[in-house]
């Protein structure tokens, strides 16, 4: 009897075992998720935080059964109540549910799998359900994803991050029906931790050769004064991979409409505030920090990527340290920023990026036309990136790199060309503490240098007038070049009226010290030649000042009159002659060698030895 007695039970227990093995985990928070002007942290957790679980696809109509509580939540019925910890978390056998919040709100929810932590944004579509034996769920292609981006971005926040995933598609956001405008919508707020990735970041409509001319991945706006993404305070280690981002534009060959509007338009938009508790002064920074955008292209913006402070243009100091929210480690990576009024505009103290192997393209009659607009900024490295328009005509671009102050910014193997100017900075926030540091760059457009900057210069190729600069601008320069070898390229040493320059160099300024050149070429090809130059007092600390021992009489005699190497001496000079003699007059003569010897001093155009 007992081997019976077990061969009985023993399909009970394989269909409990069963059905046990089909219940699928589903976690999550109940929050709303909003970066806006208030420059508060986005993440807001309900008080009244217990969800109500539906079956998938049935438009909230069918309240899902089988539910049961884990990990200390409860059930009743098909709703959840969160656990101590605010996490609600249930088991029931569905691939997926849709789950209400209590303000009514509701998303697709998905169970934890070994896949979790990577999404496809296509996962959260509009569905609907086809019930049987198996259940089947049907997506749909929604005219604007806005919707579907958040519910997926609200699952990634619930996990604390993740990589969600953008194929190949056209993904519109902030209409109603794919074109009319969303009254309510400024922009997808983006919580910590999300990676978002396409499938490419070729460029829509110029420069294709295929019959299609859109990009893979473009995720775009199709109306202005909106932004795509939003980066609110708190916000840490966000990043964008391989994706269009596109403004209001048309597409050219696919709709055959005309231009749009995209005044106040925003590929990502980063904005935050530094708090103040006017009551008691504790301040709450609220900061942002470690974002990575890479390979990533930016085209038809306002402003490509923009970070501000919440009421940048009416701050009251009581509750908020102006201008001081911090959005900080910032690196753009192979971006190409093409079309836009500006690429990058920075607009806070207390924020510090690195642009590097970036492309900007611009024009100037899309005003501004600049490639990057440093308002306010702690520090900038930028390297190997390059900027400017289309041509010196009517596609001629604005200015690449723009400042109004900055701490610091240092410029390492970049160029513009083809641009009203290349970098240009503004008197009103130009003080003794800030440094440009510009290395191994080319950049034959005008430099426009203003105030009382420091502006330190070395290896870099110069057009014979670039670099302008105001009296109290202090300048040094090692080993920077001007104008093109006359021997290899002659005539191309001009200014900006196409007039030829023979003594190219800084124009104003305070040069404090600048390494000299030899002279080159003949005619209206020469470029003369420069010695080095000490701009201010030279003080040597326990050293001296070894002057050649071996320079002659007859040399000093040339130098007079300048040689093709040298420029022709001024009164002040000072040089050890090893065979002067000083005569009754005390002006320096031809001696001896080893006998005579003396300090020559060039005064009233003579060298005298006395």
């Amino acid at each position: 009897m007992k081997p019976k007695a077990l061969i009985f039970f023993l399909p009970a227990i394989l269909m409990l075992a069963l059905s046990t093995a089909a219940q699928k985990r589903f976690e999550g928070y109940s929050f709303v998720m909003e970066a806006d002007s208030s420059g508060a942290c986005p993440i807001k957790y309900m008080q009244q935080n217990a969800v109500q679980v539906y079956l998938a696809g049935t438009n909230l109509t069918t309240p899902a059964s089988g539910v049961k509580a884990c990990n200390q939540s409860s059930v009743s019925g098909a709703q959840v109540t969160p656990n101590g910890f605010g996490q609600w978390c249930f088991e029931a056998p569905e691939d997926l549910y849709e789950i209400k919040l209590s303000n009514g709100t509701s998303y697709l929810w998905y169970p934890i799998t070994q896949n979790t932590g990577f999404y496809n944004v296509k996962d959260f579509r509009p569905v609907s359900r086809k019930a049987g034996t198996t259940p089947q769920y049907v997506f749909s292609e929604p005219a604007d994803y806005t919707k579907t981006i958040r519910n997926a971005v609200a699952f990634v926040a619930s996990r604390l991050g993740g990589t969600l995933r953008f194929p190949d598609g056209d993904y519109i956001v902030g209409t109603t029906d794919g074109n009319t405008r969303d009254p309510n919508f400024q922009g997808i707020t983006l919580p910590s931790g999300i990676t978002l990735e396409g499938a490419s970041a070729n460029l829509s409509i110029p420069t294709t050769n295929m019959p299609f001319r859109t990009s893979a991945t473009r995720i775009r706006l199709r109306n202005n004064n909106q932004a795509i993404f939003r980066i609110g305070g708190c916000t840490n280690a966000v990043a964008f991979r391989n994706m269009e981002l596109l403004g209001n534009t048309a597409l050219s060959g696919l709709t055959g409409e005309p231009p749009r509007d995209q005044t106040g338009n925003y590929a990502i938009e980063g904005v935050g505030k530094w708090a103040i508790d006017p009551r008691n002064g504790v301040h709450s920074p609220n900061q942002s920090q470690i974002f990575r955008i890479e390979n990533v292209t930016f085209q038809n913006f306002d402003r490509a990527v923009y970070v501000h402070n919440a009421n940048d243009r009416s701050c009251n100091p009581k509750d908020q340290a102006c201008d001081q929210w911090q959005f900080d480690f910032v690196l753009i990576d192979h971006g190409f920023f093409v079309n836009n009024k500006t690429g990058v505009w920075i607009d806070t103290y207390n924020t510090d990026w690195k642009i590097s192997n970036s492309v900007f393209l611009y024009t100037s009659h899309n005003a501004p036309g600049d490639g990057i607009h440093v308002q306010k900024a702690g520090s900038m490295l930028i390297e190997q990136t390059f900027g400017g328009g289309y041509d010196y005509a009517s596609n001629i671009g604005g200015t690449f790199i723009n400042i109004d102050t900055i701490g610091t910014l240092t410029v390492i193997s970049s160029a513009s060309e083809r641009g009203q100017r290349s970098i240009y900075f503004n008197p009103a926030g130009s003080t003794t503490s800030v440094m440009i540091t510009v290395v191994g760059s080319v950049f034959g457009d005008k430099i426009d240098l203003n105030g009382r900057l420091n502006y330190i210069s070395t290896g870099n190729f110069y057009g014979a007038r670039t670099v302008r600069a105001d009296p109290a601008v202090n300048i040094t320069s090692t080993g920077d070049r001007f104008c093109y070898d006359v021997l290899v390229l002659p005539g191309r040493c001009v200014d900006a009226a196409n007039k030829p320059v023979n003594d190219p160099g800084f124009v104003g300024g305070r040069v404090m010290f600048q390494s000299g050149r030899v002279g080159e070429g003949t005619g209206a090809n020469r470029i003369e030649s420069r010695p080095n130059f000490f701009g201010y007092n030279v003080e040597l600390g326990d050293g001296l000042v070894q002057y050649d021992p071996n320079v002659t009489f007859r040399d000093i005699a040339a130098w007079a009159a300048g040689t093709e190497n040298r420029p022709p001496v001024r009164d002040g000079a000072l040089v050890y002659c090893k065979d002067c003699k000083k005569s009754s007059s005390g002006v320096c003569g031809q001696g001896t060698a080893g006998t005579d010897g003396a300090f020559a001093k060039r005064i009233n155009g003579q060298w005298r030895c006395d």
